[in-house]
């Protein structure tokens, strides 16, 4: 059981005195309807390897701490913002010494559950901020040992209302201070679509923003720049941009760096 489960139901179980009895978990569906872990699908492809650049530089930052909470958003939909923060989400975890929790904070349109397997999650985020549901009942473990998903819940019509209510900065503040030694991932609605990213970007340790090449325009970037203070900038993530793959490829050894050469004559 991941370590994050645990120590939700412990603290759940000091504040209630008498606890109903935690269920398990529900285990992924073996069917993979929206798979696109290409980090686990593919570990030894370059883009695999881009998302190992970006968790070093998210672990091992030149300047200060690591961030512990991240906000992932992007100017306009269909940039790859979930993409990019379910790969980095299961690319921190396969770090030697990181355990992450993705939430969904995309309650008009939450998908992060199907990238795991998970086909029916009416509840989740956004039943924990409106009905008070402990957040060990919503927590999904995933195939990956030191990933625990939090979905986002599709029981809501209330969804800006909910993510900039106290509640929902409280738990923020909850997750960053309960696990100092993990990440906490926040896949957010587009900034330029939804309010409630703003109030968010305000309340994390940092953002980082996806941006498509040849679909997002110039003045969304422009625009969801200017709403995200400067110092809470993590950086820019240019999806979709494939030379750095091209320049890859033309070194036979990096087919997957590292891998023995094949023997010749084999095929």
């Amino acid at each position: 059981m991941g370590k994050i489960y645990e120590a939700l139901e412990r603290a759940q179980q000091k504040v209630e005195s008498v606890s109903p009895p935690v269920p398990e978990p529900e285990k992924p569906s073996e069917e993979k309807a929206q798979r696109v872990l290409v980090t686990i699908d593919s570990p030894g492809s370059p883009i695999a390897e881009c998302f190992r650049f970006l968790r070093t530089s998210i672990t091992r930052p030149l300047d200060g701490k690591p961030p512990r909470t991240v906000l992932v958003t992007s100017p306009l939909s269909g940039d790859g913002k979930t993409f990019v923060a379910c790969n980095l989400a299961a690319t921190l975890s396969q770090g030697m010494d990181e355990w992450v929790l993705l939430v969904d904070c995309d309650l008009r349109k939450p998908q992060v559950h199907h990238v795991f397997g998970f086909h029916s999650c009416r509840e989740g985020l956004s039943t924990h901020l409106a009905e008070d549901v402990p957040l060990p009942k919503l927590l999904k473990r995933t195939e990956i040992e030191k990933l625990t998903i939090l979905p986002g819940g599709n029981s809501t019509t209330r969804p800006a209302e909910l993510l900039t209510s106290t509640k929902m900065r409280a738990f923020i503040r909850e997750v960053r201070d309960r696990y100092p030694d993990r990440f906490v991932l926040f896949d957010s609605t587009p900034l330029e679509l939804a309010p409630e990213t703003f109030a968010l970007a305000n309340e994390v340790d940092a953002v980082l923003l996806v941006i498509r090449r040849g679909r997002t325009p110039r003045h969304a970037v422009d625009r969801a720049m200017d709403r995200i203070h400067k110092e809470k900038l993590l950086g820019i993530v240019f999806n979709a941009y494939d030379k750095p793959i091209r320049a890859y490829r033309k070194y036979p050894s990096y087919k997957a760096y590292g891998e023995p050469e094949p023997k010749k004559g084999s095929r």
